[in-house]
Order: structure tokens, then sequence, then C-alpha cells
């Protein structure tokens, strides 16, 4: 275990690093409450889960292991079982779904595709403290690297070399700032204690698996005045709202689904759900004559 957390403090060792953060969120944070935040248990002390998700986002070997994580999950959710409780969900939550239809014209089946893959439709979300895997990213990098020489790792099969696991990291870097600027000032906006978020090993969050920089397209759904990713209802329309967005009407489902997650086995994924789901009967019943509300396939 790296026990750089809770050594000198992120603050006064990277002192260039958190006054960037610091210019991110200074409306939101005075500079003592967000050194104060940063010396918190719950975000100086780094506990094993945290270690060992790090390792695997930073390591040289974890394009590698994520790209087989995805393969291997394919199978496991999408198939006649998981699109037969599919079904079963559109039915629980068909008024809802109607709604969006109404406001999005995004078919039920593309959003219960990305539920199912995100959270196999709300049962896994995880609970991964995501405000140390955004401060592992953004400020550790380099000193991961160090380890990963000392150890050996880029001299493993299929492990990156350290330059191009640099440049790799670099990336995660941007993100990492982005992503926990966003957390940050979203805390203040919907008055939440950002160390207490959870989420996935990758810092997603809620039944959609939102990064906290995508939380700007998170819509209240069951009109309670309050945004939660953890309600069904708020999480079908923040997927609607996400893919909409991100030109799903103007380039078609398999764009948006892109833009949601890159990676080629996860867009194959879910549209292959979506297509089996649309055949098992997920839609919206539309009557032409008395409705001009149809849902649209892409």
């Amino acid at each position: 275990m790296l026990p750089i957390f809770g050594q000198k403090g992120i603050p006064e060792k990277y002192p260039q690093k958190f006054n960037r953060l610091y210019k991110l969120v200074k409306k939101s944070y005075g500079k003592a409450e967000l050194k104060k935040l940063f010396s918190s248990s719950k975000v100086a002390v780094m506990d094993k889960q945290t270690e060992n998700n790090l390792r695997f986002i930073l390591t040289p070997l974890s394009h590698k292991k994520q790209k087989a994580q995805h393969e291997d999950f394919v199978p496991k959710l999408v198939n006649e079982k998981t699109v037969a409780k599919g079904v079963e969900f559109f039915r629980k939550y068909e008024k809802t779904f109607e709604a969006v239809d109404k406001k999005f014209k995004v078919h039920p089946a593309d959003i219960i595709a990305i539920l199912n893959w995100e959270s196999k439709l709300g049962e896994l979300t995880g609970d991964q403290r995501i405000i140390q895997i955004f401060i592992g990213q953004y400020f550790l990098w380099k000193e991961y690297m160090n380890v990963f020489e000392k150890e050996g790792v880029f001299k493993k099969k299929g492990a990156m070399n350290r330059p191009k696991a640099e440049k790799r990291a670099k990336k995660l870097e941007k993100n990492a700032l982005g992503n926990l600027a966003a957390l940050l000032n979203q805390s203040k906006k919907k008055n939440f204690d950002p160390a207490e978020v959870k989420g996935s090993w990758a810092g997603a969050i809620g039944f959609p698996q939102f990064m906290p920089a995508s939380m700007r397209f998170a819509m209240d759904g069951d009109g309670d005045g309050k945004i939660d990713l953890f309600k069904m209802e708020d999480a079908i329309f923040s997927i609607a709202n996400y893919l909409v967005k991100h030109k799903y009407a103007k380039k078609g489902s398999e764009y948006s689904f892109k833009r949601y997650n890159p990676d080629k086995v996860y867009i194959r994924g879910v549209k292959q759900y979506s297509d089996m789901a649309k055949k098992a009967g997920v839609k919206i019943e539309c009557d032409s004559e008395t409705s001009d509300v149809c849902p649209i396939d892409f």
C-alpha cells in the first residue's frame, strides 16, 4: 500500500496542482476550507480498496485488463435472462418511460440497455470513495509510475513502456482534475459532502454511472425538486437527456452511446441488448390517430 495520502498533506506536497484545482472551485470553496477537506480522514487516509483501484487504473497493464474485463461482460450482460429482466423493468417504470418519450423521443430500450450495462438496472453502483480516486489520478500518478518501475511492471508482457504509460496518465490527470472540480462544485450547489459520495472504481455515480463532469446532464425525473442518481426515475430522465444532448436524434443511438462510453465492446454490447429488448417488446405503444408522440428507432 502507498501511504501517500496521510503523510505530508496533498496541498503542501503539490502546491501548484492544488492551486490549479482551487482556481476551478474558488467560487464554491475557500482555500482554507478546501485544505481542511483534504486533511480530513475520509479523504487523507487511503484504504486498500482505493489503493487497488488506483493501481488498476494507472498500471501499464490497465488498458489490456480493462479491455478483457469488457469482453467478459458481454455474454454476462447481454443474454435472454438479462433482457427478460429489462422487459420487467420497463413494465415497472413504463409511466416514466412514457414521460421520457414525450419529452425526448428516446427509445426506452436504449435507456434500459445503458442501465443494464452500467449498474445491472441499479443493482451495482460501487462503494469506492470517488474523491480519493480523482485525487489519486490527479496528484499521485507520477508516484505510481515510480512504484511500477521498482516492481518491474513495465517489463511485463503486454505492458506499455513508461513513456507511453505516462502519456496515458497525463490524460487521466486532466480528466481527473475536471471531475474532481465538478464533484466539489456540485457538492456546494446540491449540499452534499463530497467525501461521502461513493461510486465505481473509476469514479462513476449512481444507477446511470455518471462521472461528476456529466452531472450537468442529470435531471429530476420524479418531480420532487431534487436530483438523485440513486433514484431510478431521475436516472432514466438523466440518461435520456445525456443522449439527446449528444446528438441522439441527429446522428443516431450508436453515436450517442459512443459519447457515453467510447469503448467499442461497450457500444456493441449496449446496441445488441437494445436490439434484443426491442424484439422482446420494449416499446412505447403509440396510437398515431390520437397522438403525435411515437418512439423513434435508430
